[in-house]
């Protein structure tokens, strides 16, 4: 009789031991397979969700830094803006994809209604000082005629085209602006709208300020575009996305543009004026981050850091990561617990069998087809629970998984907030909701090969058993 024939006689001839194997097996494989799904569930969510973010980089001071520094080091601390010469080496580098780098300024209009918000209506175009025009459009300048915003999806041209280099080089005065403040205001492709750039003084005496020189900034619009990443439904927010008013107003122009409208709105400090520069590099890929960002911070100046679209990440999906180091932890402790009871246990059960072990090595039989035996019966019991437990485990991983997510997500504290040009309107509702627990075709066969190698290692101790053996000793 072949080893595997006798190792299925042996299961069902030892019923009660078998099932004892069989429920060791199946509560372990359990919490194995608990912790693997769980595991490889957080570990998609972060691909996913690091897709959405992009492969975009930009450059900014690290407040961070900042904010630790003492104030004496602050008043002796210069800082050094980023030279358009230094964007323009690293954005050679042969990580990027394409690059930009943008201008702002606000200014405020007569003639055009900033967006508040949906069903909002706010007029804080005049107060009561009726020179006084709220600057609520910002311009954002560019030198990449494409416009990144829309290459990377945060927007859509839905009307119109987008710039030419010429009109990039020459700043002219040309516009795209949102699908809000069009229909806002009846605006379409090819009119004029006007907007006011006015510089102010302080006087310190009265404690008032006046306008001092107004002109007004007539603008062609050539484009229309529609957010495409930010939230536009704020009708059942009790507060306004900011996020999403601060992109229904922007108004995309030239950096020259930016630049001329600049030097005027300072007035008499124009010839201190210093341009300063928001970079953003598309990357070629997400896995070049990290040697893009080695290459790039020996070019910064002082206190100066690389900031990652995939940055956010981090700090959106605590409850996630929180979950995923657990489970790690739980997956191998699960492991090394398996190994070493399962060993045991069969162990245990050799001891009860020498006597049968050892007539079939008296008659001949090999100690290989032994230990095939013995492997043969153990791997079959496990399968079996392995299998049982694949279902509820997953079902176990989802209920903890819920909990913990639960638990995590109402003790997160709120962290210090930094303006970023990567700022993301994704939370960490977002990535609970992208979080999700299932039996997949790849966690299956994880599970069977995590499952099966470490029934293999368990069995390493009764085999040393095995090998240990001598039948003469046995049957005297």
């Amino acid at each position: 009789m072949s080893f595997f024939k006798r190792g299925l006689l042996s299961i069902t001839r030892r019923p009660g031991k078998s099932i004892i194997l069989l429920a060791v097996l199946f509560i372990l494989g359990n919490v194995i397979a608990g912790a693997i799904s769980i595991t490889q569930a957080t570990s998609n969510v972060e691909s996913t969700i690091k897709d959405r973010l992009g492969s975009a980089a930009t450059i900014e001071l690290d407040y961070e830094q900042l904010d630790k520094m003492e104030e004496s080091e602050l008043m002796n601390f210069e800082m050094q803006p980023l030279k358009l010469d230094l964007i323009e080496e690293i954005g050679q580098l042969s990580y990027v994809k394409y690059y930009d780098f943008n201008k702002m300024l606000y200014l405020g209009s007569k003639e055009v209604n900033a967006y508040y918000g949906e069903d909002t209506e706010v007029d804080f175009a005049v107060e009561e000082n009726e020179e006084y025009i709220s600057t609520d459009f910002q311009f954002k300048g560019i030198n990449y005629a494409p416009v990144v915003d829309f290459e990377e999806g945060k927007g859509k041209l839905v009307d119109g085209r987008v710039f030419t280099e010429d009109e990039i080089k020459n700043g002219t005065p040309v516009a795209i602006i949102s699908s809000k403040i069009a229909e806002l205001n009846s605006v379409h492709v090819g009119d004029t709208i006007s907007f006011i750039n006015s510089v102010y003084s302080f006087n310190e005496e009265t404690g008032e300020e006046s306008v001092d020189n107004s002109r007004e900034v007539p603008i062609e619009i050539i484009g229309i575009f529609e957010p495409q990443k930010v939230n536009t439904d704020t009708e059942n927010n009790e507060e306004f996305n900011w996020m999403d008013i601060d992109y229904q107003n922007t108004v995309y122009v030239s950096n020259e543009l930016v630049a001329a409208e600049t030097k005027h709105s300072m007035g008499e400090m124009a010839g201190e004026y210093e341009e300063y520069y928001v970079p953003i590099f598309v990357l070629k890929q997400p896995e070049d981050a990290q040697a893009f960002e080695e290459e790039v911070n020996p070019l910064l100046p002082e206190l100066y850091v690389v900031r990652h679209a995939s940055d956010a990440y981090d700090s959106i999906a605590k409850p996630i990561e929180s979950m995923s180091t657990l489970s790690k932890y739980v997956l191998i402790v699960s492991i090394a617990t398996t190994i070493l009871i399962i060993g045991l246990v069969v162990l245990l059960f050799l001891r009860d069998r020498k006597h049968e072990l050892g007539i079939y090595l008296s008659l001949g039989e090999s100690r290989g087809k032994v230990i095939g035996q013995i492997m043969t019966e153990v791997l079959i019991v496990s399968i079996i629970g392995m299998t049982l437990s694949l279902f509820t485990g997953n079902l176990l991983a989802q209920s903890v998984s819920d909990k913990m997510i639960e638990s995590n997500n109402e003790q997160t504290t709120d962290e210090m907030f930094y303006y970023s040009e990567l700022q993301t309107d994704l939370t960490t509702d977002d990535v609970l909701a992208a979080y999700e627990v299932n039996l997949s075709t790849e966690f299956i066969l994880l599970f069977y090969g995590v499952g099966i190698a470490t029934i293999l290692l368990s069995t390493l101790i009764p085999l040393i058993y095995i090998m240990r053996l001598n039948p003469k000793k046995i049957m005297m």
